[in-house]
């Protein structure tokens, strides 16, 4: 295939699309050989793109590629797929979750006689009372909860 002349208003397009495939790529997690197998094209030819040693011969495929996934609603920098959650504990700190009857307020937990218990600070609902306070807190959290099973006999 002959090689097209093109103007430098073209090449500068197309350096802005393959920049636009490049962020594509980072943003969404995604290699260079899936996206080759979108276009259609080897993954060898992707990656000579990003590396700039060669430019498209078609770049109206790119554009195409590009043009026909959908917009994201957002500021467009969250990669496809992520949900940013507030909850979210980064720091590896255990924090007491919501109330889970009223789930308005985060639970709190505190000191009763004899241990301590988690307790919605708005409807007043309390969790199981525990001796230290990261029992109270992982039973508040759903996930310290021991079953007592006694060994005396059941009255019917």
């Amino acid at each position: 295939m002959a090689r097209k002349r093109r103007s430098k208003d073209q090449l500068k397009e197309i350096d802005a699309l393959v920049e636009r495939l490049r962020e594509f790529i980072r943003l969404n997690y995604m290699t260079a050989a899936e996206v080759a197998r979108w276009i259609g094209v080897r993954d060898s030819t992707v990656y000579d793109w990003l590396l700039r040693r060669t430019r498209p011969a078609e770049p109206e495929r790119i554009a195409a590629f590009l043009d026909s996934l959908p917009r994201e609603n957002g500021s467009g920098i969250a990669p496809t797929g992520y949900e940013y959650r507030e909850y979210k504990n980064w720091r590896g700190i255990p924090k007491p979750r919501r109330c889970p009857f009223c789930k308005q307020a985060k639970g709190v937990i505190r000191r009763r006689r004899g241990g301590f218990l988690g307790v919605c600070p708005n409807c007043d609902a309390s969790g199981p009372k525990r001796e230290s306070y990261n029992d109270a807190l992982q039973a508040w959290n759903g996930k310290g909860v021991i079953l007592v099973q006694s060994n005396a006999p059941r009255s019917v």
